[in-house]
C-alpha cells in the first residue's frame, strides 16, 4: 500500500513539473458564444494533458490590441491566439477566406471543406512563413445582414452608404458605391447615433443585442450574405507546437473539434426570441430585396475574379472552396425536401 502511494505521489510531481502555462490572447472582449467558447477550450484541453498544457486565456487587449495578435505570436511574444483570419489579410490576401466566404455554403460545408476538401493544408501553408499553426476552433453561424438607419429597397441605396464592413464583405458593398470602414465594436452605435455610420454589420442577433444598435438603427437585414458562415481561429507559434508531446497536440485538435460543434450548437437556439425582441423595439426585421441580393451576388464574382487575378493563393483557395461546395451541393439538392 505503501509502495502505491508513494509511486502515485512521484507521478502526481511529475506531472506538476511538466506543466507549462502558455498564454492565449483573444481579439475578442466577453461576448456570448465566442467567450464561453473559449473558456470550454481551455477547460478541455487542460483536462486532456492532466494539467501539463495550461493556456492563460486573456480578453481583447489585455495582452495585445487585436490587430497585433498576429506578429506578436509570430514574434513568440504571446504563444497561442483567438481570433478571426481575416485579420491577416493585409499580410496575406486569401487568408481572408478562413474567416468566411461571402455567398458561400452553410457551416456545415465550410467545416466539411476545411477539414475534407484540402482547405486546412492551405491555410496551413499560407500561415507557415509566419511561424504559426492554425485551425478552427468554433463554426459560426450566418450572420445577419446588417443594421441600416434608413429602409434599403433598392440597389441605388447603398450609393453613398457608410457602412461598417471590413474585408472581403466591404471589397463588395464597394462595387455598390457604398464607403466601407473598419470601426472598433466599441464605437459602432455612437457613430451610427451621431451618422457617422448609416448601416453596419457585426454579429447575429445575440450578440447584436449587446451593442444596443435596436436603439440606434430601425431596419435589421438578412441574410448575412457576408458571412453565411464563419471560424473562430486558434493557432500557436511553431515552435511551441513542435515542443508539444503528440498527444498534447492532439488534444487541442480534439477540443477544437468539440468548440466547432459547441459554438455552433450553442448559438442555432438562441437567436429567435431575441429577433422577437427587437420587433418589440420598432425594428423591421426583414430579408434584403431579391434585386439588392443579386447586384451583391455579381459583385461578390467580380471581387473573386479580381482577387485571384492578383494573388495566386487566394486563387488556389478560392477554387478549391467552389470545387469542393460544387460536389457538396449537388447531394444537398438531391437531398433537400423542399
Amino acid at each position: 500500500m505503501r509502495k502505491t502511494l508513494m509511486a502515485a505521489a512521484v507521478a502526481a510531481m511529475a506531472t506538476s513539473a511538466a506543466a507549462e502555462e502558455y498564454t492565449l490572447q483573444s481579439a475578442f472582449g466577453g461576448l456570448p458564444v465566442l467567450h464561453p467558447t473559449a473558456e470550454r477550450f481551455v477547460a478541455n484541453v487542460n483536462a486532456l494533458t492532466g494539467g501539463a498544457v495550461d493556456f492563460s486565456y486573456h480578453k481583447a487587449g489585455e495582452l495585445s490590441p487585436p490587430f497585433e495578435i498576429f506578429d506578436n505570436v509570430s514574434a513568440g511574444a504571446l504563444d497561442a491566439a483567438w481570433s478571426y483570419a481575416a485579420y491577416a489579410s493585409g499580410k496575406e490576401p486569401a487568408a481572408a477566406l478562413f474567416g468566411s466566404v461571402p455567398f458561400g455554403g452553410d457551416p456545415l460545408s465550410y467545416i466539411s471543406w476545411l477539414h475534407h476538401g484540402g482547405g486546412l493544408e492551405l491555410w496551413q501553408e499560407i500561415y507557415a512563413p509566419y511561424g504559426l499553426v492554425p485551425m478552427a476552433c468554433g463554426v459560426i453561424l450566418s450572420e445577419a445582414g446588417g443594421w441600416y438607419t434608413k429602409p434599403i429597397e433598392s440597389v441605388e441605396d447603398f450609393r453613398g452608404l457608410n457602412i461598417r464592413i471590413g474585408g472581403l464583405g466591404g471589397a463588395i458593398a464597394a462595387k455598390l458605391g457604398a464607403n466601407a470602414m473598419s470601426l472598433p465594436a466599441g464605437e459602432i452605435s455612437t457613430s451610427l447615433e451621431t451618422g457617422r455610420l448609416d448601416a453596419t454589420e457585426l454579429s447575429f442577433p445575440l450578440i447584436d443585442k449587446l451593442l444596443g444598435f435596436d436603439k440606434v438603427a430601425k431596419n435589421y437585414y438578412f441574410p448575412g450574405w457576408h458571412q453565411p458562415a464563419g471560424f473562430i481561429e486558434f493557432y500557436m507559434n511553431k515552435g511551441k507546437w513542435d515542443a508539444l508531446t503528440d498527444a498534447q497536440r492532439t488534444a487541442i485538435e480534439v477540443s477544437c473539434a468539440d468548440a466547432n460543434l459547441y459554438a455552433m450548437g450553442i448559438a442555432a437556439g438562441a437567436q429567435s426570441e431575441v429577433l422577437q425582441g427587437f420587433r418589440d423595439n420598432g425594428v423591421n426585421v426583414a430579408r434584403f430585396p431579391d434585386a439588392v441580393m443579386d447586384a451583391l451576388r455579381a459583385a461578390a464574382d467580380e471581387v473573386y475574379a479580381e482577387k485571384s487575378a492578383e494573388d495566386e493563393m487566394f486563387k488556389t483557395v478560392i477554387d478549391s472552396y467552389r470545387a469542393y461546395a460544387a460536389s457538396y451541393n449537388e447531394y444537398q439538392a438531391l437531398s433537400s425536401l423542399d
